[in-house]
C-alpha cells in the first residue's frame, strides 16, 4: 500500500514515519468516544438552548484564557503590528476595523490614537471590551457594532485604512465571506492583518488529533474549527498582495498550535509587513543586490563567455549534462524513500490492457528509471539532446523498463505527444527552469488520459521571512545563468493549485542538501 490506496481513496501522503496518520481520510468519522463526550451538547442544540448558554458562557471563557495566549505571542503581535501607523490616512490618524474584536485583547498592541471600530456577533463580550478599552486609554473608540464578519454592511465601502483578525477565521461560516467584506471597506492602500491557527500537515500526528478533536473543539469554542486551512482561502483573494509565515504556538502537543501570521494588501504593489519597517525593506534590497554583485564578480568568467555567446553551448553539451549526473546521484540518495513512496502504486494506473505508459518530462540522464515497475513503457522527453552517455549508461542499469521513444522536446510544447495518451506523466527537477510552469501542466493535463495522474518533485521558494530565502535571491541571476535557466524562487505549488486537475496532493519537504539553497521541496501528485 503506497502513496495511493485503490486509486486515490487514501485522502493524504502516506510518508514511512507517519503510517497510522496517513490512512486517515479527511473525511474520516471521529472515534465515537469525542461524540459521546459532546452528545449532551447536541441534545441541548437541538433543544434549542445550547447557543444562547453557551454564548454568554463563552466570554467568560475567553477573558481567563486570552492573557495566558497574548503573552505566548506577545513577540510575534508585535512585530506584527509595528508598522501599523504606515497605512494612516491623508489626515494622519489611522481608522482600524477589528473583526471578531472578543475581549479587546489586541488593544494592547494598536498604536495611540488610533479610530477604532469593533465587531463581535457576540453582544456578550461588551463587559469585557469596555474593561480593555479603559485600560488602553491611547485608542479611541468610534463604533462597537454587534456583526458578523460575512456581513459588515454597517461599515461603508473604503472607509478603512487596516482590518485585524485574530483567531476568528477558524470559526466563521464562509472565510471567503468575509474576506470580500475586509476587501470592500478597506481603502485602496490598506492592509488586512491577521494570526490565525490552522491545520497541520496532514501526514502529522498534530492533524490526526485535529481530526479527533474537532466536533469537541467546535462545540464547545463556538464554532471554531481546527482543521481548517485558511491560507488557501487567502491565496484564493483578489488582494494585490500576500505576505504570509507559519509559526508554532506552545505548548505544541496542543492541536491548535500550528498558526499563520501575516498581511494582505489592498491595491499596494510594494510594502513591508510583519515587522519590516520600509528601512528594513530597503536595507534588505541593498544587501541582496550587494551580495549578487559580488557573486557576480567571482563568476565573471562565466558573464564573459556568455555575452561572448560561448558558454550556452558549452553548458548545454558539456558542463550541464556532467553536473546533472552528478546531482541526480546525490539527490536520489537523499530522496531515495520519498521517491520509492511516490512511485509505489504507478502500476495501479495501468490501462485496460495492463500495459502502463508513462511520459517523463525533463528525463536528463534517467535518474527515476530505477523507481519504474518492470515493464513500465517510458516515452522520455528532454529539450538536451546532450544526455546520451548518462542516459545510455541508465538504461542499461534499468532493463527491466520498455524504452518507447525519445523526444527533444521542451515541457511546453509536446505536440509529438497525442493527446490522452499516456497513464502517468512524471516530472522531477524540472519545472524550476520551464520557461512557463503554467504552459507545461497545460501540455501534462492534454497528454494525460482520464484519470490518468502527475507526479512531482520539485525545489521551490523558502518562507520569504527566512534567511534562506534571501540567499535564494542572492544567487539567482548567477544560479540561473550557471546551471540552464534553473529558477531558485519559485512558487511552483501556487501553480499546481491554480492548474485545472481534479485532484491535488502536495507535501513540502526539505532535502538535505548541505551548502546549496534548494533544500525546499515539494512532492505529491495531481490527478486529472
Amino acid at each position: 500500500m503506497g502513496l495511493f490506496e485503490d486509486k486515490l481513496k487514501l485522502q493524504h501522503f502516506r510518508w514511512p514515519c507517519m503510517p497510522i496518520t496517513a490512512r486517515i481520510s479527511t473525511k474520516s468519522s471521529s472515534p465515537s468516544c469525542v461524540w459521546l463526550l459532546v452528545l449532551p451538547a447536541h441534545v441541548f442544540t437541538y433543544l434549542g438552548l445550547w447557543d444562547s448558554f453557551y454564548k454568554k458562557v463563552f466570554p467568560y471563557i475567553m477573558a481567563k484564557m486570552a492573557p495566558a495566549y497574548n503573552h505566548k505571542v506577545c513577540k510575534q503581535k508585535q512585530a506584527l503590528f509595528s508598522n501599523l501607523r504606515t497605512f494612516a490616512g491623508p489626515s494622519g490618524q489611522l481608522t482600524l476595523l477589528e473583526i471578531g474584536t472578543g475581549t479587546g485583547t489586541n488593544f494592547q498592541f494598536y498604536p495611540p490614537g488610533c479610530r477604532l471600530t469593533c465587531t463581535d456577533p457576540n453582544p456578550n463580550f461588551s463587559k469585557f471590551l469596555l474593561k480593555s478599552l479603559s485600560e488602553n486609554q491611547h485608542l479611541k473608540l468610534e463604533w462597537s457594532v454587534v456583526a458578523s464578519g460575512e456581513d459588515l454592511h454597517q461599515i461603508p465601502d473604503g472607509s478603512m485604512d487596516v482590518v485585524v483578525s485574530t483567531l476568528v477565521l477558524c470559526s466563521v461560516s464562509s472565510v471567503q465571506k468575509v474576506l470580500a467584506e475586509v476587501l470592500r471597506v478597506l481603502r485602496r492602500g490598506g492592509a488586512f492583518y491577521f494570526l490565525e491557527h490552522v491545520a497541520a500537515d496532514h501526514s502529522s500526528w498534530t492533524y490526526f488529533w485535529q481530526k479527533v478533536f474537532d466536533p469537541l473543539w467546535k462545540c464547545f469554542g463556538d464554532g471554531c474549527s481546527l482543521s481548517r486551512e485558511t491560507q488557501k482561502e487567502l491565496e484564493k483573494t483578489n488582494f494585490s498582495e500576500l505576505n504570509l509565515k507559519h509559526i508554532s504556538v506552545t505548548p505544541h502537543w496542543i492541536p491548535s498550535s500550528p498558526h499563520i501570521i501575516g498581511a494582505l494588501a489592498h491595491g499596494r504593489t510594494s510594502f513591508a509587513l510583519y515587522g519590516s519597517s520600509a528601512l528594513t525593506t530597503a536595507m534588505t534590497e541593498a544587501s541582496i543586490l550587494f551580495f549578487r554583485t559580488c557573486l557576480a564578480l567571482l563568476a565573471m568568467p562565466i558573464y564573459l563567455l556568455s555575452f561572448l555567446g560561448i558558454w550556452e553551448p558549452f553548458c548545454r553539451k558539456i558542463f550541464f549534462p556532467f553536473f546533472l549526473e552528478k546531482l541526480s546521484a546525490i539527490h536520489n540518495r537523499k530522496t531515495k524513500k520519498q521517491k520509492q513512496e511516490l512511485f509505489r502504486n504507478l502500476p495501479d494506473f495501468a490501462g485496460p490492457s495492463g500495459e502502463l505508459k508513462l511520459l517523463e518530462i525533463g528525463t536528463g540522464c534517467g535518474a527515476n528509471f530505477q523507481f519504474y515497475p518492470p515493464g513500465c513503457k517510458v516515452t522520455c522527453t528532454d529539450i538536451n539532446p546532450n544526455f546520451q552517455q548518462g542516459l545510455s549508461r541508465s538504461m542499461s542499469q534499468n532493463q527491466h523498463i520498455h524504452y518507447e521513444r525519445f523526444l527533444v522536446a521542451a515541457g511546453e510544447d509536446l505536440h509529438q505527444v497525442p493527446s490522452g495518451s499516456v497513464d502517468a506523466v512524471v516530472c522531477t527537477l524540472v519545472l524550476c527552469s520551464v520557461q512557463s510552469v503554467n504552459s507545461t501542466l497545460k501540455e501534462v493535463m492534454r497528454v494525460l488520459k482520464p484519470g490518468g495522474v502527475f507526479y512531482f518533485l520539485e525545489h521551490v521558494a523558502d518562507d520569504h521571512s527566512s534567511w534562506r530565502y534571501f540567499w535564494q535571491q542572492v544567487c539567482y541571476p548567477t544560479w540561473k545563468l550557471v546551471f540552464a535557466g534553473c529558477c531558485l524562487t519559485r512558487e511552483i505549488w501556487k501553480n499546481l493549485e491554480q492548474a485545472n486537475f481534479s485532484e491535488l496532493k502536495l507535501q513540502h519537504i526539505s532535502v538535505p542538501l548541505p551548502g546549496t539553497p534548494i533544500k525546499p521541496h515539494i512532492i505529491g501528485y495531481a490527478v486529472k
